[in-house]
């Protein structure tokens, strides 16, 4: 708006007031745009250091997978069940199994079997691990299933490619096993991821 004085054309003190008003909402809204944009590169920067950590942790667990599996894959019929002499079997009387586990002579680091009894009822893994300790083997859940405290355990070796196990199987089992199977554990605890060797369970008497 103009105002004219003494001949002199002024500016109105209102228009400058409106444009002073209208460079400060501009500046107003770039500001919220920065920020803005700020927001949202800190949230992807976020959301790729998480997708990346996911990422990370399946990738891991991938080759930890695949590592264990070529491991036990050389391991194919090196560790078995014999059931050829009789003497694995689910004793009928007393609910107690018997397994008969053996070994080739090939070099290769057993720590342990996972030995796993089942029937159409229920299914239980027991570990056996070698030492001088009072137990023949052990339940998942930490329980002692020994028969006989003077038996320290031993795996089949090279020198004794044969060993009969004798588990308590009785708390566990009140109808006849049916199935048997076992996994071998290499060093460090590390447990095939399949059975080396599964059987139909003999009954006896």
């Amino acid at each position: 708006m103009m105002i004219r004085k003494k001949g002199v054309m002024l500016k109105s003190n209102r228009s400058n007031s409106a444009s002073n008003l209208i460079g400060s909402n501009r500046n107003f809204l770039k500001s919220k745009a920065s920020q803005s944009e700020v927001i949202t590169t800190v949230l992807l920067v976020l959301i790729g250091i998480v997708a990346v950590g996911l990422l990370s942790a399946f990738v891991i667990g991938f080759v930890r997978n695949n590592l264990k599996s070529s491991d036990c894959l050389g391991l194919q019929g090196e560790v078995s069940i014999n059931t050829a002499e009789a003497i694995t079997f689910f004793n009928l009387t007393s609910n107690v199994s018997f397994v008969v586990i053996e070994r080739s002579q090939k070099d290769f680091n057993l720590s342990g079997i996972n030995v796993v009894l089942e029937n159409d009822r229920s299914s239980k893994m027991y570990k056996i691990r070698e030492g001088t300790d009072t137990k023949i083997c052990v339940v998942t859940d930490g329980m002692d299933c020994n028969l006989s405290a003077s038996t320290s355990i031993n795996l089949p070796g090279t020198s004794n490619p044969k060993v009969t196990y004798m588990i308590n199987s009785a708390s566990d089992f009140t109808s006849p096993v049916t199935k048997i199977s076992i996994v071998p554990v290499l060093k460090g605890e590390v447990a095939c991821n399949e059975a080396m060797d599964e059987k139909a369970m003999p009954t006896y008497p």
